[in-house]
C-alpha cells in the first residue's frame, strides 16, 4: 500500500471540474481483469464513500476478489450481490497519490478527492429498448442488465485554483498514459458485444471480453429479455 493522501479541503484546494469524458463500458472475465490490472498496475482509491486511513486505498488483489465474486455470480446464472462491491465499482485508478487529498469529515474519517484528472470507475448496467432495439449504457431500471464497469477520463480540465482550462491530451497529466493503455487493451482484448434479439444481430459499442464467450449466455438477465450473445466466429 502507498502513502495516505495529504490532508486538504476544497476551500484551499479548489474544486475539480472536468467535461467531455471519454467512456468505455465493458464486461470481462476474472482472468482478463487480472491481466488488465497487471498491465495497468494502478493505485485504487475509494472516492464515493467515507473511508478511514486504512481503507482509503484498495489493493489490486482486493479489487480482483470483489470483481471475481460479481463475475462468478453471472457465470452461475445469478444476479450479483452488489452491496459489498459498490465502493470498489465506483473507485478511481491513478498512477500518483500527489494529485489526491483526504478531506477530514470526522474523527478518523475522510473523503478522498482529486485535483487533476483520474480514471473514474462506475458500475455499468445497460437498458435494452424493444421499441427501437437499442442498447443504452448506464441506464438504471428494473430490467437493466449488469454488464461490468464503465471507465471514464475527461478531455477538458479546469485547474481548481487558477480556473484555467486545458485539453487533457495536450498537457502532461499523470494519468494520460494510464487511460491510453487501458483503452488500447480494451480494443485488442475485447469485442463489440454481438447481441441477438429476434434473429437480428447488433454489434454494440458496449464491449465484451473474449474469455466471456463460453459462459456469457448463462447471464441471468439476458434470457428474460429474449437476448442472446453470438458466440460463434
Amino acid at each position: 500500500m502507498h502513502l495516505f493522501p495529504r490532508l486538504g479541503h476544497p476551500d484551499q484546494e479548489g474544486v475539480l471540474h472536468i467535461s467531455k469524458a471519454l467512456k468505455h463500458q465493458f464486461l470481462i472475465d476474472v482472468e482478463e481483469m487480472r491481466a488488465l490490472l497487471q498491465i495497468l498496475d494502478p493505485l485504487i482509491f475509494i472516492t464515493s464513500e467515507i473511508v478511514q486511513e486504512t481503507t482509503a486505498e484498495v489493493s489490486c488483489e482486493t479489487f480482483l476478489s470483489g470483481y471475481g465474486a460479481y463475475v462468478n455470480a453471472l457465470k452461475s446464472g445469478q444476479i450479483p450481490d452488489t452491496k459489498p462491491i459498490r465502493g470498489l465499482f465506483s473507485s478511481i485508478f491513478t498512477k500518483e497519490t500527489e494529485i489526491l487529498y483526504a478531506m477530514p469529515v470526522g474523527t478518523g474519517k475522510y473523503l478522498i478527492k482529486a485535483v487533476k484528472p483520474v480514471i473514474q470507475l462506475q458500475m455499468h448496467q445497460f437498458f435494452f429498448s424493444t421499441i427501437d432495439e437499442t442498447f443504452r449504457p448506464m441506464v438504471l431500471g428494473p430490467t437493466s442488465v449488469f454488464w461490468g464497469l464503465q471507465v471514464s477520463y475527461p478531455q477538458i480540465y479546469q485547474d481548481p485554483k487558477s480556473r484555467d482550462f486545458f485539453k487533457v491530451n495536450q498537457e502532461e497529466f499523470p494519468n494520460n498514459a494510464l487511460f491510453a493503455t487501458l483503452s488500447k487493451w480494451l480494443r485488442h482484448e475485447t469485442i463489440p458485444t454481438p447481441f441477438i434479439h429476434e434473429g437480428k444481430r447488433t454489434n454494440s459499442p458496449i464491449r465484451l471480453g473474449k474469455m466471456c464467450l463460453p459462459w456469457i449466455n448463462n447471464h441471468p438477465q439476458l434470457l428474460p429479455l429474449g437476448i442472446q450473445i453470438c458466440v460463434s466466429k
